[in-house]
This record gives structure tokens, sequence and C-alpha cells, in this order.
């Protein structure tokens, strides 16, 4: 961020020196050009190169020594570019002076233009009238006159800056923005830009006055200083306004120290240190604050019980070699609510994951070995949700493809593993739920105590291609898998076989034949591929099915996705066993006008063996998957996308007795040059029989955004329970943005049945003055608001 305002106060800056037009000017007519390192703020022409003159009338005087170009004079002398109605050098004197309607383009794309020029060939003095400049990036830059003395000092009076383009019916008046200022004086030794009062202007009124500003030139990319402020308004924290400094300690390490000062709760001091080193960088930043009105929070919160709260967090990242690196990203804080409630930048999630890793890539492998732990910020006091958590130390993943052929096909190699603990069981009680339906016992989604495994898989495939373009895969899997189990209480409502206590070793392998007969069929406008598929694995049965903790296969969903895999587990805390088949049929179609449309449907059957997704399992994770009998129920998924910016797709599973929607996704979207819209709709059936606190689960959410006009456009977001009947957040935004100036201002609602926010809701506005920068107030509620420049 730091960076960001910076380069911004310095683009109005750097923009109001002209020296380049002096340097420029003396190189087109220096009799001799010194080659060097082309450095910022270096105008020389390389050695070697030639002038190329054209005038209407060229006249040289051999006894005054004058020469004089007249009529449509061009003058081109390596990058640069320069006409004028009249050109006179005198050489005795070592002064060129340009006369009407000056213009030059310099090589960085810089348009000058001037009605009078007279500056020294050696480029220590000079002087010149009614100088405009025009950048590439569509700034503007004008003075009444500019001067140059001593080679390193240059002066601009009366000069005025602006991003905004002039009105094109009325080109005279003032511009939406612009700054003034009566003298401006960029020193080359110091390499700073001195303003002296200076205004800004909005719609030709000044609205802020500088006596005296100093800033850094376009060659210095870091200077210390004070960057853009920003204000904040909050129920339980008041108004606040917070003013950032920026420090330049070395070219190698900066700093900012940010102050806060909130009418309800005092002063928030902040602290970010920034380092770089040859192979990385790192990063620590420090919060803390003595609350003045601790009850201005909900009584019973963290928030409202402390008063001295603070945060320090660490974040690096270095690159031992192209291939590895190693990094972290750790925090602690004084109670488990405060940087989410006073917003501190990069660590104000609901969840903040604190971790070390260390990731290795290659073409055809993946190393990743990282611990990491969770802080849920809520505004509890008992740390529970917290102490769930688990305490992963570590976990490690990894794969490697062969580059060399075995049998004519492929091999693979994965190897997965975790060691964790937790302080707390984390439990979800179905009180009598077993007895109506044995797979809806109590939820055990982690227990206290220890837990690891290793796990190391290899598969082997070949695609073979018949003749009649029958396509065969025979599919190979070997695998092994020890767990250590040390947790404290053993689970009691559990209608399956806890494993216990100790080491465990399983194993698994699987012998598999995938056969599928793609046909192409085409036709006058379009083409169309339909694929059946078959697939059949053999192998035994899953040991100790869902009697070990299971950590990594919760989030199992079955799926058009997953209907051809051959383990359709998430993780390796559980492993697919039993024969089973998977029979679908899946279809793409193009079409000449840009249309794509995509289907599957399918079904999967339980074979022989035992069904690892009727067993019970610890973590309910199986529980109304869809695939607990033999004959599972239909998934299918269909889409399209058109050219002109329509695109559908949805996805369900299908009961396989009476058809019904077990779970169902619906995505809808339109984007075009001045509207967009998107709507989700996400349904999952509560299990039967039905049993409480089961229950349907029903959202829609949704996004739309049009432009009003060339330069308005409005936003606004939803996503809305249908169960409980209430929104769950909404936001509504506004924005102005023309090529010089925006303007937003959003509002967003967040529902927080557990109180874990300081505030469930906030109106953030913004103003943006391109190439000056920006100005807060609220924070940044809608980033789909956000200026394009």
């Amino acid at each position: 961020m730091a960076g960001v305002g910076r380069s911004k106060v310095q683009a109005f800056a750097s923009a109001l020196c002209v020296g380049a037009a002096f340097c420029a000017l003396f190189a087109a007519v220096a009799p001799e050009a010194t080659a060097q390192t082309a450095t910022p703020g270096d105008f020389s022409v390389p050695e070697g190169q030639k002038l190329l003159l054209a005038a209407d009338e060229l006249i040289y005087n051999n006894d005054t020594g004058v020469v004089i170009a007249t009529g449509g004079v061009q003058i081109d002398y390596g990058s640069y570019n320069l006409v004028a109605d009249r050109v006179e050098y005198d050489q005795n004197t070592g002064r060129m002076r340009a006369i009407g309607s000056v213009e030059m383009i310099e090589p960085n794309g810089n348009r000058i233009y001037a009605d009078d020029l007279d500056v020294t060939d050696d480029f220590a003095d000079g002087f010149v009238n009614a100088l405009r400049i025009e950048t590439p990036d569509n700034t503007r830059i004008a003075a009444e006159s500019a001067e140059r003395s001593g080679g390193v000092e240059t002066t601009f009076n009366n000069g005025v800056y602006t991003a905004c383009e002039p009105c094109r019916e009325n080109p005279e008046r003032a511009p939406l923005w612009q700054v003034k200022a009566e003298r401006v004086i960029q020193n080359g030794e110091t390499k700073t830009i001195r303003l002296e009062r200076a205004r800004f202007e909005l719609f030709g009124l000044p609205i802020a006055y500088l006596p005296y500003l100093e800033v850094p030139d376009h060659t210095q990319k870091r200077k210390t200083g004070f960057l853009t402020p920003s204000i904040r308004t909050s129920d339980n924290l008041g108004y606040g306004v917070s003013v950032p400094f920026y420090v330049a300690i070395s070219p190698h390490m900066d700093a900012t120290f940010t102050g806060s000062g909130y009418t309800k709760q005092g002063f928030l001091a902040e602290a970010e240190f920034r380092q770089k080193f040859a192979n990385g960088e790192h990063t620590l930043r420090m919060a803390g604050i003595s609350q003045m009105k601790p009850g201005e929070f909900a009584a019973g919160t963290s928030d409202a019980v402390e008063d001295e709260r603070g945060m320090i967090a660490s974040r690096g990242q270095f690159r031992i070699n192209p291939r590895w690196t190693f990094g972290w990203d750790v925090m602690v804080q004084s109670d488990n609510n405060f940087s989410r409630t006073y917003g501190i930048e990069g660590y104000a999630a609901s969840t903040q994951k604190s971790e070390v890793y260390l990731t290795g890539i290659s073409n055809r492998s993946f190393f990743d070995l990282r611990a990491y732990r969770f802080d849920i910020q809520d505004a509890t006091l008992t740390d529970a949700a917290e102490r769930q958590q688990a305490f992963v130390h570590p976990s490690l993943d990894y794969q490697r493809t062969f580059s060399e052929p075995v049998a004519g096909g492929e091999l693979a190699l994965n190897v997965n593993g975790y060691s964790l603990s937790r302080q707390a069981n984390d439990i979800t009680v179905r009180p009598g739920a077993a007895v109506v339906n044995p797979l809806n016992a109590d939820r055990y989604k982690g227990f206290a105590g220890d837990n690891a495994r290793l796990s190391a898989e290899l598969e082997w495939r070949r695609t073979l291609t018949t003749m009649n373009g029958l396509r065969l895969t025979p599919i190979l899997a070997a695998r092994g898998d020890i767990n250590s189990v040390n947790i404290n209480t053993a689970p009691t409502d559990y209608n399956g076989t806890f494993a216990g206590n100790g080491s465990h070793t399983r194993g698994m392998v699987t012998a598999g034949l995938e056969a599928s007969y793609p046909v192409l069929m085409i036709t006058a406008n379009s083409s169309h591929v339909i694929e059946p598929i078959a697939q059949v694995f053999v192998r035994p049965d899953e040991r100790l099915a869902g009697g070990i903790p299971n950590e990594d296969a919760q989030s199992f969903v079955f799926d058009a996705t997953s209907l051809f895999e051959r383990d359709k587990f998430a993780g390796f805390d559980r492993t697919e066993g039993g024969s089973r088949a998977n029979v679908g049929i899946r279809y793409t179609g193009t079409y000449d006008n840009g249309m794509t449309t995509y289907a599957t449907f399918g079904q999967s059957y339980h074979l022989a063996g035992l069904n690892s997704f009727a067993a019970p399992d610890l973590a309910q994770a199986t529980r109304n998957s869809g695939l607990e009998e033999d004959v599972s129920d239909f998934v299918g998924a269909v889409g399209l996308a058109t050219r002109n910016g329509l695109s559908f797709a949805a996805s369900a599973r299908f009961d396989k007795d009476d058809f019904r929607a077990e779970r169902t996704d619906v995505r809808a979207g339109y984007a075009n040059s001045y509207l967009s819209l998107a709507a989700t709709y996400s349904e999952i059936k509560a299990p039967r029989p039905f049993t409480p606190p089961d229950e349907d689960r029903r959202e829609v959410t949704g996004f739309a955004s049009l432009k009003l006009h060339e330069f308005w456009k409005v936003a606004g977001s939803a996503s809305y329970d249908l169960v409980d009947k209430k929104f769950n957040r909404h936001t509504f935004g506004v924005l102005y943005e023309d090529e010089c100036f925006a303007f937003s201002i959003a509002y967003e609602e967040i529902r927080d049945d557990n109180n874990t926010e300081g505030r469930d809701w906030k109106v953030g506005a913004r103003l943006s003055f391109r190439t000056l920068g920006d100005f807060n107030a609220g924070g940044n509620v809608s980033p789909l608001l956000n200026p394009s420049f």
C-alpha cells in the first residue's frame, strides 16, 4: 500500500518537471553527444546519430555565426522530434531558440508544446514561455514559464496539473479537478520537487491549500513522508481517522507507521516493517490499543471484557532455488477477536490460518510440507471454537508422474500424511438420531488428542484405442496406510466399530477397466461428441471402514464430477473398497455461432464386498451420500455458454426410486458491456426418514451490475436463506468514473447470529483521482465498485 500511495503522489510532482524539454532541445542542436548509460532524466542522444533538418528556408550567416531555419521547421535527432515555425542557433553564444508553435515529442512519449524556447547548448541555463505537456498516460501539465539555472535547478512559474481531458464543447472551462502551484522547483541534486503555494481545485473551486510541499521526483521511488489518510465509522468504535507515515529506512527496507484515532475507543497504533532480500522478503506487522469504552461492545463478548488489546504477525517467503520455496505467515493476538474488530489489513478474516511451509515444483512432481493452526476470530469468551481446531504439525503432500513409460503406460506416485492434535472434541450431538437411522449418530468431526497418518499409493494406467474407435483403459493401483490414534475420549454414540488408540495399518489394491466409445457427429453448423462410458473396479473390502478418525475426507459430495473417479472420497482417511461399476454418458457440442454445450449423466453400482458408503463413519461423511445402497442415485449436469455472454449450468443428484432432487445447484449469468447478471440457487434435501435437527437447506445468491450512463454504474449482491427467510448478506453501491475521477459509495450488511463481529453493517465511500491517489472512508465495502484506473 505504501508504494502505491507514493507513486501516485510522485506522478503529480514528476509530471510538473519539464526539464526533459530542455535536455531534448539541447540534444537536437549540440554538435556532439557523449554516449552513456541511460538513466532516469538522461536525455542524451547516442553517439553517431545524425541530425535531420527540414525547413522551407535555411539561412547561414558567416559574419554572425547564426543559423536560421524558417517555415515548417522539422528536426529529427535520435528519438526526438521537434517542429516549430522558426529555429535560430547562435554558434558563438551556444544558444538555440525555437519560436512559434513549438511542439516536441520525447522518447518516453511526452508531447511538449510551447510558444517560445531559449536554451544554452550546455544545458546550464534556459527559459521557455507558455509551456504545455501531454504525457502518454493522458495527463496534462501547463506553466506560464520555466527557467533553468546552474544545470541542477528548474523553476516553473504558475504550473497547473490535471489528468482530466478538456471539455470538447468548451475547452476553456476548468477541468473537473486540477492542481495549481505558483512555483514548482525541481532540484537535480536532492532529487526533490518543492511546491510553493499549491492548491487543489474541484470544478474550478479551490478546496485545499498547501503553502509548502516537498516530494521526491520521478527518479525516487521511495521517500519518507505522510501517505493518504482514511476515515472509518462504526457503532462500537465511533468515528475514526487513520494517518499513515512512510519511512524509507534503506534501499531494501522500509516501514509504515499508522495512527488511528477513534472517538469511542481511543488511539490504535499500527506498524509494518518490510525488508527485501536477494531471494525473498519479510514483513512484520504489529498493532495495539488501550480501549477507552469497552462497554460499547455487546456484554459478555471478548471485545467488551478486554481493555489492552493487540497483535503481532510475521510473513515471509524465500526462494531457495528456482524449484523450492520456503515461507511462513503467523499471527498471535491478545484475544480471539482483536484483528477482526479493528480490521487489521491481512488479518481480519473470521478464520485466520497461521502456517509455515516448504514447497517444491518441477515439471512432473510436486512437494508440499507445512504446519498450520487456525485462529477463529469471534466474540466468545471461552475460545471454544478455536480449541476444537486442529493444530497440524505437519502435513505432507507429494505427487510424481514418472517420465519413463512402464509397460507402455503412465505410472504415478502419491504420498500424503499428517500429524495433528486438538485441545477439545469437535462433536455435533444428535440425540436419538441413531435409533431412527443407524447412519445418523453423533458426528465426530475431530477428537481431543493426537492423530497421525502416512499413506502411499501407486497408480498405473494405459489407454488403448481399437480399430473401430473403442477406447480401453486398464488401471492398476496399490496403496498402504499407517495410522496412529491417541485420542482422549472414545466415541460413545457410534454404531460402527471404533479402531481404538494405537497404531493401525491398512492396504488396498485395485484392478479396473474403463471403456468408452466417443462418437463424433457433424452437421452443417455444429459438431457433437457423444461418449458412453463404463468402468469396473475390483478390490477387497475397506479395512477399519469408518472406524479411524476422519480428518481430510469429510467434504464428500457425489455428483457428476466424481461419478467416474476411482476413489470418490475427497481425502486419504477413507478409501473406497468393494467392487463397483460406474456407468454414464458424456456429451459436448460446439456451434458455429460460438455456443458450446455439455452434459453428463450416470449412475454407480456396488457389485460385491463391503460398501464403504454404507458403513458408519465417525465424521458422518457418507451420510445421505446417494451411494449407501447397491444402486446409487442418479447424477447429472448440463451447461451452455454463448458468445454474447450468456451462460447456464445445472447439476443435481436424483433419488433412484422417485427421482426427487436430493441436491441441486443452478447457476446462470449474462454479461455485456452494460449489464452483468449472475444468480445461483442451491438446495440440499434433509435425509429420509427425517431426523431433527435435520432440515432442508436452500439458498439463492445474486449479483447485478448496470452501466446507467457512460460514467455511472450501479451494482448489488445478495444472499438469501430460503429456509430461515433471512438475508445472509446484501450489498448495494453506486460508482461514478470518468477518465480522471472516480467516486463510489456502498452499503453492506452481514447476518451475524452469533455476534462474532464488532458490527454487522458498514458504509464505505471512496474518492479516486487518477495519478494522485485515493481517499477511503469506512473501508472497501464492495471491490466490484473499484475504479478501473
